[in-house]
């Protein structure tokens, strides 16, 4: 059983179901026949008019030619999933926007789900706040939960973010804080440091990333 967290959790997605769906929606199923034998299919769905992805990952061994659901179908494998984005929430609610993510493995009786939460506030010409909440949950053989909570403050001018951040799971329940401060140096090039507290030790280090859309 999934911990009374995760009843939290999905009632962004109850609420989401209950609303009505517009037309403005695309879908695409996509099969695959591997080396082996085996097969794959790929279904997926987005409703855009309120931010929605769903779809399934199926797999069935080369003794089938086609992945099929049926009762007792032992040897069929997949993971059902959904993604809701909420791009702007009441404005009664402390949280601004947010995206909720399940996955669901009915063979090995797994799941996950995870939401995060934020805010933007512009606290003077060209300096913005943002505040971030996010939770996991996963159950199955064995259950984990983690959570992050974050405050972030961007330069828009210099492109600079300095972010606060604290971080508990399961295993460390206690919150252990992190520090991290982040520079867009050339373009889409950007370099990260930052400094968390394990519980043990301090963790220090120095990334580079690139990050480009087109």
């Amino acid at each position: 059983m999934m911990p009374r967290t995760t009843a939290a959790l999905f009632l962004p997605v109850v609420l989401l179901a209950a609303a009505p769906v517009r037309a403005d929606s695309s879908s695409e199923v996509k099969k695959t026949l591997n080396a082996d034998g085996s097969v794959s299919m790929t279904y997926w769905s987005a409703v855009e008019d309120i931010g929605t992805v769903f779809g399934m990952d199926l797999s069935k061994s080369a003794t089938s030619a086609a992945p099929v659901i049926t009762s007792g179908a032992s040897d069929l494998g997949g993971t059902a999933y959904a993604k809701v984005t909420l791009s702007q929430l009441p404005d009664w609610l402390l949280w601004q926007k947010g995206t909720v993510n399940v996955s669901l493995d009915p063979n090995g009786a797994t799941g996950k789900v995870a939401t995060t939460f934020s805010r933007t506030v512009t606290l003077a010409s060209g300096l913005d706040a943002t505040l971030a909440d996010t939770y996991r949950v996963a159950s199955g053989t064995t259950e984990a939960w983690e959570t992050d909570k974050s405050l972030s403050l961007k330069l828009v001018e210099t492109g600079t973010t300095f972010s606060l951040a604290t971080k508990a799971t399961q295993e460390t329940p206690t919150l252990l804080p992190s520090l991290s401060a982040q520079q867009k140096v050339l373009g889409d090039i950007t370099v990260t440091t930052a400094v968390a507290d394990t519980g043990s030790t301090l963790n220090r280090s120095i990334t580079a990333g690139f990050t480009h859309r087109w």
